[in-house]
Parts: structure tokens; C-alpha cells; sequence
């Protein structure tokens, strides 16, 4: 999707940072904040059951290997596998 497909579909906001030159902002609404827990069910399963596509060295690996400069930032969103 496009940014503004998202935005008419209410997952994201754009909010004016400055007009000239003209820098724009992208934010998540509430319902893009919602999308969140999916979107991090999809990145784990697919890093554990399709390690052989998604690595070069086909090594399953959790979320927080994948990003470890936030350690505990995914945990209301990661789902138990």
C-alpha cells in the first residue's frame, strides 16, 4: 500500500512538520497501532518456521535477536510461540 492508501484506510496520520521545503511526518492512529501485535506475529512465525528463507544462514532466531538495541519494547506486542 501507499501512504496515502494507508492513510484513507485510518492506519496512519500525516502531520506537517514544516512547509518549505515541505517535510511531512507519518505517525500511527489507534487502528494502526492495533495492526502492531499482528504484524509481530507474522515476523515471528515467519523468523522461526521460515528461517531458511528469511536468513542466510538459515538459523531460526526470536524477535528480540532481531532487535536487540530494544530488548523488551516488543514484549506487549510479541505474540508466545
Amino acid at each position: 500500500m501507499w501512504l496515502r492508501e494507508l492513510e484513507e484506510a485510518g492506519f496512519i496520520r500525516a502531520g506537517i512538520v514544516r512547509e518549505c521545503p515541505r517535510v511531512v511526518e507519518w505517525e500511527l492512529t489507534e487502528k494502526g497501532n492495533d495492526t502492531i501485535p499482528i504484524l509481530m506475529s507474522f515476523l515471528a512465525f515467519d523468523t522461526k518456521w521460515y528461517a531458511d528463507e528469511v536468513f542466510e544462514d538459515s538459523r531460526a532466531r526470536t524477535l528480540d535477536e532481531i532487535y536487540p538495541s530494544s530488548p523488551g519494547c516488543l514484549e506487549d506486542h510479541t505474540p508466545a510461540l
